[in-house]
């Protein structure tokens, strides 16, 4: 009798192993969750970076690129939030069309000077904001960055900012979590159907998909059941339904044209993110896929970066 009770034995352990496990992983994913959307995850460069176009340097264009800039306030519905517009080159002819650069988790201003010089060139004038929960903007109540499911409202008072000063068209610039505000926008903003294109880098278009790419990075044991469970326990938690920041169908159903740039060793962002954008699209797509790490693409491809992003420019119906 004794012997007969070893194999529900061994099976109710192994049971509640995996049930320990299944608990661990989710708790993990859900501590990693929250360590990021509320920036803790996120530390200061341990030296100053004297290297504009690197992530983490921080100075006004003016600093990095002697470009003339004007220090801007816009009326978002937490309260004022700090903006850097920056006028079209001096030969350009206006057209109507801006350009709104929108920067990820942990990212700031300067995050944007990568597509500067060429937004610039091409006659745009380029407006880089601040949005909730950076530091020089508005503090959110819960103090989250949620993939744009309200951060969304912060890029609409910037483009109702340049609307009311003439601006007819948007271009919009997204990085990272940057391209998902800008697909919530698209998805939810009465002024979506002003924007004439999309540039999006590394864009964090789905929320589960970019936590189960970081745990997947980690190596966590049961990481993809952890990563799924995590969402749902983040709403319990957090009262916010990431399940809700999926906005792949979205840029993909946009009407205007779109280029795309993503590495393929992005630590961050899953490639596949751009890729099923790229599938999904039937309209103008132009994807530039490098070696690089997040964000890297205009370091590891220079040249072709610039190129890319210039003829992109170039073909816009103005």
């Amino acid at each position: 009798m004794s012997r007969s009770r070893w194999p529900r034995r061994l099976l109710l352990v192994l049971v509640a192993g995996f049930c320990l496990a299944v608990v661990f992983s989710t708790w993990f994913s859900h501590r990693l969750l929250v360590e990021v959307l509320t920036g803790r995850a996120f530390g200061a460069p341990a030296e100053a970076i004297a290297d504009p176009l690197v992530m983490g340097y921080r100075g006004d264009p003016e600093q990095a690129f002697g470009l003339p800039f004007q220090t801007v306030s816009v009326d978002t519905p937490g309260g004022p939030a700090p903006a850097w517009l920056i006028p079209p080159a001096a030969n350009a002819t206006p057209d109507g069309t801006a350009a709104i650069f929108v920067h990820g988790i942990g990212g700031a201003r300067e995050d944007g000077y990568p597509y500067l010089h060429a937004l610039h060139e091409a006659g745009l004038p380029v407006l880089l904001i601040t949005y909730r929960n950076d530091p020089e903007a508005p503090r959110a109540p819960d103090g989250l960055r949620l993939f744009g499911l309200t951060e969304w409202e912060d890029l609409d008072a910037a483009a109702l900012w340049l609307q009311a000063r003439g601006a007819r068209k948007i271009v919009l610039v997204g990085a990272s979590m940057g391209g998902g505000i800008v697909g919530q926008f698209l998805a939810r903003s009465p002024r979506a159907d002003q924007v004439s294109a999309l540039i999006l880098d590394a864009p964090a278009l789905d929320a589960q998909m970019v936590l189960g790419h970081i745990t997947d990075e980690l190596k966590l044991p049961l990481r993809s059941l952890g990563a799924r469970l995590a969402i749902p326990a983040f709403a319990l938690t957090h009262g916010a339904n990431l399940a809700q920041a999926a906005v792949i169908p979205v840029v993909a159903g946009f009407d205007g044209p779109v280029l795309l740039f993503h590495g393929a060793a992005d630590r961050i962002v899953p490639p596949e993110i751009s890729f099923a954008v790229l599938e999904a699209r039937d309209g103008d797509t132009t994807m530039l896929h490098t070696a690089g790490d997040h964000l890297q693409s205009h370091l590891v491809e220079p040249e072709r970066f610039d190129r890319i992003l210039r003829g992109f420019l170039g073909a816009l119906p103005r």
